[in-house]
């Protein structure tokens, strides 16, 4: 028997870790990914379009991924919700569960930057669109960026308390 286990059921609670574990995979295939094709880009900000195949490879791996690591989160919130921040952060580090509010916020609006990303990689022609791609590389600075936001984030939330 879990001594933590709530009385009323939480959603998934069973599965808590597992998730977790999930959420850190995705996490840590989607910061290289991101890092991956940022880097890319400093290639097409200079008109030198050259692996035009890896980076389209690397932005469908940061849109698949982001999506995956976003909606693991999301089954494992109610959890969080419950264990950690209703019964600890809201009373004892509330700076800790405000830094948690920034990073699921950045990440939900991220969401659909990361999804433009990766459907732009399937019609984007560097060469012949060269607006385009400036467009294209800063929605790539964005959301890695923002992944290297939320994985520092989340890592110092769970220093403080995780889900156990």
């Amino acid at each position: 028997m879990d001594p933590c286990a709530p009385e009323d059921p939480v959603f998934l609670y069973g599965v808590r870790r597992l998730l977790l574990v999930l959420h850190a995979a995705g996490s840590i295939v989607l910061v290289g990914a991101a890092s991956h094709h940022a880097l890319q880009m400093r290639h097409y900000l200079r008109d030198k379009f050259v692996r035009v195949q890896q980076e389209k490879r690397w932005a469908k791996v940061v849109a698949i991924s982001y999506v995956f690591t976003f909606v693991v989160g999301a089954l494992l919130y109610p959890t969080y919700r419950y264990h950690v921040r209703g019964i600890y952060l809201d009373r004892f580090a509330p700076t800790y569960a405000g830094l948690f509010d920034v990073k699921e916020v950045y990440a939900s609006l991220t969401l659909v930057v990361a999804m433009g990303l990766g459907a732009l990689a399937f019609s984007l022609r560097p060469a012949e669109e060269p607006l385009l791609v400036r467009v294209y590389a800063v929605m790539s600075f964005i959301v890695c960026g923002v992944v290297w936001l939320n994985v520092v984030l989340g890592l110092v939330v769970t220093s403080v308390r995780g889900i156990g």
